[in-house]
């Protein structure tokens, strides 16, 4: 299986690096965890991009995109009340966009902008 699941990683790059929303489809269709496709993409030395939450991109890291912003309450108070340890799981932060029907993107800039970190990549990488 890690053979196979190397081979779906390295057929799905796009300009040599594995977009995070493509990382989770091959976890669906490989029938592997998020994890081992994270190792995966390790081991094959692939850089993991476009992180669904956008904590992989340097202009939402010093939040220039954001400069403003306000955050939305109710969805400010739902991502509060998931805190674990005083962070947003990656995990927690995915359940919340399906469960709200908003983005994983505005889920990541809202905590962001309450100045909550993410935490516990599914993916490995933070």
């Amino acid at each position: 299986m890690v053979s196979d699941l190397k081979e779906k990683v390295v057929s799905s790059l796009v300009d040599n690096q594995l977009p995070c929303a493509t990382a989770f489809d091959i976890a669906r269709e490989m029938k592997a965890s998020l994890r081992q496709v994270g190792d995966a993409a390790n081991e094959l030395k692939v850089r993991l991009v476009s992180c669904q939450l956008g904590c992989f991109q340097v202009k939402k890291s010093t939040h220039d995109d954001l400069q403003g912003a306000a955050p939305d309450q109710e969805l400010a108070a739902k991502i509060k009340a998931s805190l674990i340890e005083g962070h947003l799981p990656c995990a927690v932060a995915m359940k919340l966009a399906s469960e709200t029907g908003v983005t994983p993107r505005k889920i990541g800039d809202t905590a962001t902008l309450e100045k909550i970190r993410i935490a516990k990549c599914q993916l490995g990488c933070f």
